[in-house]
């Protein structure tokens, strides 16, 4: 007979009940602090229509200009 006892194997599960709530208040969270656009477009547009499509190396060689005739302002 031996002097210890050995213990019994302990399950330990993660509780899941409140994952739901976590999951929207992350939700929440990004969608508050997401910039959708920086800068409002005070030009009409005319998109030209893509007939061919290239890869760019790097993003940070794009820029941004907005040419045309200016809107009126209602």
């Amino acid at each position: 007979m031996s002097k210890f006892k050995k213990k019994a194997a302990v399950k330990q599960e993660i509780p899941t009940s409140s994952m739901p709530d976590v999951v929207f208040m992350l939700l929440f969270f990004f969608m508050v602090t997401t910039v959708l656009r920086e800068t409002s477009i005070n030009v009409k547009q005319h998109l030209p229509e893509a007939t061919q499509l290239k890869k760019l190396a790097r993003k940070s060689l794009v820029a941004y200009m907005y040419i045309g005739e200016p809107k009126k302002n209602r």
